[in-house]
């Protein structure tokens, strides 16, 4: 029974999200971290409870975006999480669903907020389950590098002003080293892979006259660079931080 009320949880957060006016934090976005989060989970060796907990917190970590038909670029990251925790509490109610996993995947979301999360961490979970907000953080991160997401908002770029300067954030915040950030091994070994793509997704010659067209070619050869000296910096700190270990 709980199990078919879990489904229900998923099926839900699903509807909301494919209703969802942010090109950026859409379904195909929490079906990408969806799958982050499984593999993730599964490098971590997750016990089963902690494993659909943070499933189900991926599928519902950005259903607080959906609120507004224009969510704020600088607004909403202080308060998406803590909206969407409640969504979610909220809908389990509704289904009477009670007990470990919706317990577990619902503070999960609210101790991934920005600003409040490191307190309200050590405040609802666990020292043992601490690693699983860490780990929805890192599945958040990677998709980041997503080239699929990049190339949603690439398209919207001639339509709008916005879509440009957002594009231009996204891609400068994406190759920012102390925004590129993730705890786990197992997500430093997926985001180097993923890093690394990226890069050549850009530096492909149709995408790189795209960049050049649109942005110039300082600002294109700025970023390649700035991802070039990324994968290595990142290379050379994950090799000597598995090396510790």
């Amino acid at each position: 029974m709980d199990s078919q009320k879990i489904d229900m949880l998923v099926h839900t957060a699903q509807r909301i999200m494919t209703d969802s006016k942010d090109p950026i934090h859409d379904i195909a976005h929490v079906r990408r971290v969806v799958g982050y989060a499984q593999e993730l989970g599964e490098a971590m060796q997750l016990g089963e409870d902690q494993q659909r907990a943070l499933i189900l917190a991926a599928w519902w970590h950005d259903a607080g975006r959906t609120i507004t038909k224009r969510p704020s670029m600088i607004v909403m990251p202080f308060f998406d999480d803590i909206i969407s925790a409640l969504m979610l509490w909220r809908e389990t109610i509704r289904c009477r669903l009670f007990g470990k996993v919706v317990g577990m995947a619902t503070r999960m979301i609210f101790c991934k907020s920005l600003g409040t999360g490191k307190i309200l961490s050590k405040v609802l979970m666990r020292k043992q389950n601490r690693i699983m907000i860490d780990l929805l953080k890192d599945a958040d991160t990677l998709d980041m590098l997503s080239i699929e997401r990049s190339r949603q908002l690439y398209l919207l770029v001639d339509s709008s002003w916005i879509y440009s300067y957002g594009y231009k954030m996204v891609i400068w915040w994406t190759l920012s080293s102390n925004h590129l950030t993730v705890k786990t091994h197992a997500a430093k070994k997926r985001l180097l892979q993923l890093l690394e793509l990226f890069v050549a997704w850009i530096k492909k010659q149709q995408v790189f006259n795209w960049h050049v067209t649109t942005f110039g070619r300082s600002w294109t050869t700025e970023q390649i660079n700035k991802g070039e000296r990324l994968l290595q910096s990142l290379t050379q700190s994950f090799a000597h931080s598995i090396s510790l270990t």
